[in-house]
């Protein structure tokens, strides 16, 4: 089976487990948000905001090294596994020690035991590494997506258990590693990887550089994301920072998700393509078209039922979460298909282009700046702009390593992007003419309105292009 087909097949089978984990996850953080406090969500903001850049570093990119390298053998295994083994421990020490630090940075004592620990996620991180690395590089989809499902499944149920029975922000950080704990064992029974440390370093220079440049893009793109979470935090308060941090993680549940299963395939799929760009440039406008058709209409949709969505769903304790909820849905598309451009870079070998689109990104993180002065919808409306500059670079950097023109590009969006932005349309207006119909029924309305007129607009403007992307997932 050629290898476009193997990576379509991949992502069905993995959009159809992830869905379920998806639903969980869904349920598991609407009923949270129900439960904790603006209050809560700060101080897990607080936590995380620092620990998270050292998360990402914590393998030094060695995952990314072995799923995207040409070959691999026993020998660069074990150099990988030291090379894991020292960095977990480093950054668990540094941030044991360092969280005083970081709780006088947010001017609030009890983030110090809070990172404390949540910093042993990157001792159980020690023995996920690997064998993550080695069951994306073997491409075993299903399996691994079993492996996330539960892990989905039970930290769902033991986070709203802590959270019911009065844990408050300990049941968002004892839940996060407790998922880190069960996708350990998951991925370690999938791909056993029973090695030892190396002492010989001989011929592992190639997978540092990659690995180092990894790890610099995962920084980088990082702290071009918390940057908002960080400023929040500093110059308004917890309770602030609280409100923007449930709009993102609302905003960001769908791309999450569906974005996490395009970067693991896609940097699987794509490293098998580095010697032959132009067919990866074909599968790419693939991957844009199928992601366009989700993420536009998913997040057009949630931008337009946002007052129902947290009035009726979350409660009223957060209706100062609505605007910013509305401006950060109508980034998330754009930062999606950013990221998934970002890793296909990276698996045909191109992560320097990658650097070079963050690095203009991060150029515009001041606006941010600017914008809180007005707040945290201030703030949200900054970086929408910024989502949009960033898009740009990207767009600017990485289409020509895939030999794909921004023509091209663009009309891989159009029939998703046009047919949801007439769906938005379509849904103020509904709201503009009903204003004194029940919220409930309204919300249930919009819902089945917005689906009606995404799917009519596909038929009547873009039955040629429906054809097509229906074809690739027939494959």
């Amino acid at each position: 089976m050629e290898l476009g087909q193997n990576v379509i097949k991949g992502l069905k089978v993995g959009a159809m487990l992830r869905l379920a984990a998806q639903i969980f996850t869904w349920l598991n953080t609407l009923i949270l948000i129900r439960l904790l406090t603006p209050d809560d969500y700060g101080l897990m903001a607080m936590t995380m905001a620092f620990i998270g850049i050292f998360a990402l570093m914590g393998d030094f990119g060695i995952a990314k090294a072995v799923i995207q390298t040409e070959t691999l053998d026993k020998s660069t295994l074990r150099q990988c596994f030291t090379v894991n083994i020292v960095s977990c421990v480093c950054f668990f020490l540094i941030f044991f020690f360092s969280a005083p630090l970081i709780a006088n940075f947010f001017n609030e004592p009890r983030v110090t035991l809070l990172v404390q620990v949540i910093a042993l996620q990157h001792l159980i991180m020690i023995f996920h590494t690997l064998p993550y690395a080695l069951a994306s590089r073997n491409m075993l989809y299903k399996e691994r997506e079993k492996v996330q499902f539960i892990t989905t499944l039970s930290t769902s149920i033991f986070t709203l258990v802590l959270a019911a029975t009065g844990w408050g922000v300990w049941s968002l950080i004892l839940g996060h590693l407790f998922m880190r704990l069960v996708s350990t064992i998951g991925f370690f029974r999938l791909q056993p990887c029973w090695i030892l440390p190396a002492w010989n370093f001989k011929g592992f220079s190639k997978i540092a550089a990659f690995s180092g440049l990894a790890t610099i893009n995962d920084v980088l793109r990082y702290l071009y994301n918390v940057f908002t979470s960080i400023s929040i935090g500093k110059l308004l308060n917890k309770t602030e920072l609280g409100i923007f941090s449930v709009a993102r993680n609302l905003a960001n549940l769908p791309s999450d998700k569906i974005g996490e299963l395009l970067n693991h395939l896609g940097l699987s799929s794509f490293a098998k393509l580095q010697n032959e760009k132009d067919v990866a440039g074909l599968y790419l406008i693939k991957s844009i078209q199928l992601a366009s058709l989700a993420l536009f209409p998913i997040y057009f949709g949630m931008c337009a039922v946002a007052p129902e969505l947290i009035t009726l769903v979350l409660s009223e304790k957060w209706t100062a979460a609505i605007i910013p909820f509305q401006i950060l849905c109508l980034s998330s598309p754009l930062r999606m298909l950013s990221e998934i451009l970002a890793t296909a870079s990276t698996a045909v070998g191109e992560p320097r282009k990658n650097t070079q689109a963050l690095l203009g990104s991060l150029v515009m993180l001041p606006m941010i700046l600017f914008g809180i002065q007005y707040g945290v919808t201030g703030a949200c409306l900054a970086w929408l702009g910024v989502t949009g500059v960033s898009f740009i670079f990207h767009l600017w950097n990485m289409l020509p390593v895939f030999q794909v023109s921004a023509i091209d590009f663009f009309k891989a969006l159009a029939p998703g992007f046009i047919s949801s932005a007439l769906m938005l349309s379509g849904l103020f207006l509904i709201r503009y003419q009903s204003p004194d119909i029940n919220s409930w029924l309204l919300f249930g309305a919009m819902i089945m309105a917005g689906g009606l007129i995404f799917v009519l607009t596909m038929l009547l403007f873009f039955r040629t292009q429906s054809k097509t992307t229906l074809g690739y997932l027939k494959h």
